[in-house]
């Protein structure tokens, strides 16, 4: 419907959360292929909070692919666009997924000073739809330094968060990250419990890392104890993992990344030849309101009593500013006619030649003896008026 109605904004908006659906499930290929179509046309009608979504979620996207570095790129762009919106609730969002890039590369102070961050922002806003990702990303990084307690006092309240505003995948990678603390803290009563509910509410939510994750889990629980459970819950996480991984969809990712890394060069250099044409259009502009101050500044010179050859010299450097500045605009359209040929450009500036030297002979000469011809005769001042003697009688 967008389409038909040329409504750009509202397909940007359609193919940004068709993404985000595909992303769920799993289908990482087409959904980075929606998110960079909605990305390029949120570009072309300059729909900045628009650009901000899609730029987050691309991020996510290379996240849950391993690619960490790729997504910092994004998450940062989204970072600035969010600040000059001065869109708080966002920012804190993108912060917390940055803070959550660093703890992917093992880059474990980074990552606590960006949720933290994060989860500023979200309290002061009382902002608890967001909170529970930050918060259980605050209980990662809490059990990657060894404190557990804290780790299981940011789950809760991440849980906690995510049940009251209904949020399912936020609630399966919490009791997942609950699973892996128990499991690896030995108390595998309590990894089965947290992960066989990870499990049952991720298929329900068709969410396909949360599946992949718990399933995984559920494997290790079984390990060495049921080899029959322990390989249903095998091939469920293979299913989950040829589902988001297979090699086909690694190749079409890696292609759109090519491809959206040369678009994303072609804006920089055209933005750099914009900047590089302003920059000149402004020395252009600068040159043409100089040329007739100057010329102005002579004629005042030439009836004051400065020496002859000095206003001969500076005729001469007017005229060829003049005529110089009059090639310099010619010369960009001789090359769009010539085509760049540098036997058609040789024969239009040889013709210009032709026109332009003739004329700035005479005018040189006219012009030398029109400001000589001033400098010889300067303005007469008029004879102070000798005051009348007054006879004096003598008396």
């Amino acid at each position: 419907m967008s389409r038909k109605i040329a409504y750009k904004q509202g397909e940007g908006n359609s193919l940004n959360r068709m993404g985000v659906i595909y992303w769920k499930n799993g289908r990482y290929n087409r959904a980075l292929s929606l998110l960079l179509s909605s990305l390029k046309l949120r570009e072309e009608i300059n729909d900045e909070l628009g650009m901000l979504k899609s730029l987050n979620d691309i991020g996510i996207i290379y996240s849950d692919q391993g690619d960490n570095v790729q997504a910092l790129t994004y998450h940062f762009k989204a970072k600035a666009v969010a600040e000059s919106l001065d869109d708080k609730k966002r920012t804190s969002i993108v912060l917390s997924n940055i803070g959550n890039c660093y703890l992917k590369l093992n880059k474990i102070d980074s990552a606590l000073s960006f949720e933290l961050q994060a989860y500023g922002i979200q309290h002061s806003l009382n902002d608890k739809n967001t909170m529970p990702n930050t918060l259980s990303i605050l209980g990662d990084i809490n059990y990657k330094i060894g404190n557990i307690p804290m780790a299981l006092e940011y789950y809760r309240l991440s849980v906690s968060c995510a049940i009251e505003n209904d949020d399912q995948s936020a609630i399966v990678d919490t009791y997942n990250s609950i699973a892996r603390l128990f499991l690896k803290s030995s108390q595998v009563d309590s990894s089965f419990h947290y992960a066989s509910n990870a499990l049952k509410t991720a298929e329900a939510a068709s969410y396909a890392e949360g599946i992949y994750n718990a399933s995984n889990l559920l494997t290790e629980y079984y390990h060495g104890k049921n080899e029959h459970e322990e390989f249903r819950y095998y091939k469920i996480a293979i299913a989950a993992r040829d589902s988001m991984f297979n090699a086909a969809r690694i190749k079409e990712i890696q292609t759109l990344s090519f491809n959206e890394a040369e678009r994303q060069q072609a804006i920089a250099a055209e933005k750099k030849r914009e900047a590089e044409k302003r920059i000149i259009d402004l020395q252009l502009i600068g040159i043409a309101i100089f040329i007739p101050f100057f010329f102005l500044f002579l004629l005042m010179l030439s009836k004051s009593r400065i020496h002859r050859r000095i206003i001969e010299f500076m005729s001469v450097v007017s005229l060829l500013m003049c005529f110089e500045f009059i090639t310099l605009l010619l010369h960009p359209l001789v090359q769009r006619i010539s085509n760049h040929l540098p036997v058609i450009e040789l024969l239009i500036l040889i013709t210009l030649a032709a026109i332009l030297v003739p004329l700035h002979h005479r005018l040189t000469r006219w012009l030398h003896d029109k400001l000589a011809h001033l400098s010889d005769h300067p303005a007469k001042i008029p004879a102070a008026s000798t005051p009348k003697m007054r006879k004096i009688r003598n008396h």
